[in-house]
């Protein structure tokens, strides 16, 4: 999960951990920024802000590529280390075909477990740190961020791309008439937080949507960013004016969001518990 600290909004640059709303006017106002080290340029923002944020910020055509990977600062210098050592380019899908070819070989977990063990005692560092770095590379250099892509069309997925999606109407501005109307599909939705169970996203409604994970169809979330521009169907409207939406495309089916789930836990039936007693 990332923001362009040079293009987003106000609203979305708060979304970042440790930004306070008086910071992210600082930093609004201190733009454009080359490398995601000019933060410590802002006044309020320390080392312990930076480790705190850094890693949720992006810079794309700086002088430093990593600042618009996933890698956080503090792994620069082991994350460069690995481009060479598993000959990674980051503006190149295809080098990862180098390290898959590798890995039907010797298999991909044995390649990894090497490098891994060379580079924790070369950067003095655990093995699982290196993992999340090679990661972070593989996820940066296969699935480049969406914002970027200049055709108007997705370059991950074509389900959760906008094209072909529209604004919602304005007469289902109002979540009462919304709700008579779900499902609402292919509209536009733009993402403005990432979290473990899904993405809320705004619609133009009254409240966000929920897109929870298990609406995303094949998309993981971790390909979905903070501003990214997507297309979704409104599946349903809670009477506590909740939404729930799925990815545009999955034509998933509408919702009734207020029906009582059934109780779960092990409860015993009337008859059984007669017997129970009958012992």
């Amino acid at each position: 999960v990332g923001v362009d600290i040079n293009t987003c909004s106000t609203e979305i640059l708060e979304k970042v951990p440790s930004l306070t709303p008086s910071l992210c006017a600082k930093i609004v106002k201190a733009r454009p920024m080359k490398m995601r080290n000019d933060l410590l340029n802002i006044t309020g923002i320390g080392p312990k802000t930076f480790e705190s944020c850094a890693a949720f910020v992006r810079i794309h055509e700086g002088p430093e590529p990593l600042d618009a990977t996933l890698v956080h600062p503090e792994s620069y210098d082991l994350a460069r280390w690995l481009l060479k050592k598993l000959k990674l380019e980051l503006d190149n899908p295809e080098s990862v075909d180098t390290v898959l070819v590798d890995a039907s070989k010797n298999s991909q977990e044995g390649i990894r477990s090497g490098v891994s063990k060379k580079a924790a005692k070369l950067f003095n560092c655990t093995e699982d740190r290196v993992h999340t770095v090679i990661e972070h590379l593989l996820v940066s250099i296969t699935r480049p961020d969406p914002r970027l892509d200049k055709g108007g069309s997705s370059t991950i997925n074509n389900i959760e791309s906008p094209c072909g999606c529209s604004a919602i109407a304005s007469n289902l501005s109002s979540l009462d008439t919304l709700r008579q109307a779900c499902p609402v599909r292919n509209i536009k939705a733009t993402i403005r937080n990432v979290v473990d169970f899904g993405a809320f996203v705004d619609f133009g409604g009254e409240n966000d949507g929920l897109l929870h994970r298990t609406k995303t169809g094949s998309t993981s979330l971790q390909t979905l960013l903070v501003g990214q521009e997507i297309g979704i169907d409104i599946l349903g409207v809670s009477n506590s004016k909740k939404v729930s939406v799925g990815l545009a495309g999955l034509n998933l089916p509408a919702e009734n969001l207020d029906t009582k789930r059934p109780a779960t836990g092990g409860t015993r039936r009337p008859a059984e518990l007669k017997k129970r007693r009958r012992r």
